[in-house]
């Protein structure tokens, strides 16, 4: 192969290079220019939405469903338990309310122990 075979080689190989990345450079810029206009979008909504009104706690029921997160760490740890019970429990029932009232509606028979007679 004589000696010039190798610049165009080396010529052709440079050039495309150059142009995957110019053309990567070109679409990491759009992409990021689209990310920056929704995050723009996303900062003006949070902006207009009026603040949250805070009531006070009254029961240990709503101070937990108002607990900041990461306070678990430092709080007691029974407490912590018996918090996650209860929830467990309400989500359970509210799944079996769901479930009997989803097969009364369709006509389906219900199971007995849904009904609380087993």
């Amino acid at each position: 192969m004589p000696w010039w075979s190798w610049v165009l080689i080396w010529v052709a190989l440079s050039a495309c290079t150059v142009t995957f990345l110019v053309l990567a450079g070109v679409y990491l810029v759009r992409k990021g220019l689209a990310l920056m206009r929704d995050a723009s979008a996303a900062l003006g909504e949070i902006a207009e939405r009026p603040p949250a009104a805070e009531e006070p706690a009254h029961d240990d029921e709503a101070a937990a469903s108002r607990r900041a997160p990461g306070s678990a760490v430092f709080a007691d740890p029974d407490l912590m338990r018996r918090e996650y019970e209860e929830g467990r429990e309400l989500r359970r029932l509210s799944r079996r309310d769901r479930r009997v009232e989803r097969r009364r509606l369709r006509g389906q028979p219900q199971s007995l122990h849904d009904l609380g007679l087993i």
